[in-house]
């Protein structure tokens, strides 16, 4: 039996992104072989500390405090085209991708009047673009798969500012901490590593 032959027995897979870790993403996806030209994947997962956007941006050190990371969610939807007809073996492929990741986090500050204050704040991608991808099969039931390309991402940053407002009646200011709702939307680089671990 050749072992082409013997490898498309496997349509089903369990994949992990160990390189989604670096954006604080643990996810958990299922990939189905619909033929031997397009396979399709959907996945859940939980978000945490995002260490990318630390060191590029500095969210957790503020002037007026820092903030604490808890648990979000995460999910996404993977559609792949094998032109070669070489799903599930090695070869490239082309893929259609839509992910959504909701981070978290708590924001700890003191008031000017010496009041310690928590906000609840949050922030949210959601990405649409495309990849071009390489998997190898290392093994009977084990794929590594290599891909990279470009969207765009829809963000949405709810982060807290002391806003002040002053008082006609008793003539001074008073101030509270308040949630901004800020969206954008920019390019994106997607990209990344999968292990799929393949069943019958």
């Amino acid at each position: 039996m050749g072992g082409s032959l013997y490898y498309s027995r496997y349509n089903h897979a369990i994949k992990l992104s160990p390189t989604a870790m670096l954006a604080g993403d643990i996810p958990v996806s299922y990939e189905y072989k619909i033929s031997d030209y397009m396979s399709a994947e959907a996945g859940i997962g939980i978000t945490t500390y995002n260490i990318t956007e630390e060191a590029i941006r500095g969210y957790s050190m503020r002037q007026d405090g820092q903030t604490q990371s808890k648990l979000g969610y995460s999910g996404t939807v993977n559609v792949k085209f094998f032109p070669e007809g070489n799903a599930f073996e090695d070869g490239y492929y082309i893929s259609y991708i839509m992910g959504h990741r909701n981070y978290a986090q708590d924001f700890y500050t003191t008031t000017p009047a010496g009041i310690d204050t928590t906000v609840n704040e949050g922030f949210n991608w959601t990405d649409f673009g495309f990849t071009l991808g390489y998997q190898s099969r290392p093994s009977e039931r084990m794929i590594v798969d290599w891909f990279i390309g470009g969207g765009i991402r829809q963000k949405q940053r709810k982060t807290s500012d002391y806003v002040e407002e002053f008082d006609p009646v008793s003539g001074i200011f008073t101030g509270e901490y308040q949630l901004i709702d800020s969206k954008n939307a920019a390019p994106a680089l997607l990209g990344g590593m999968k292990i799929s671990i393949l069943f019958r």
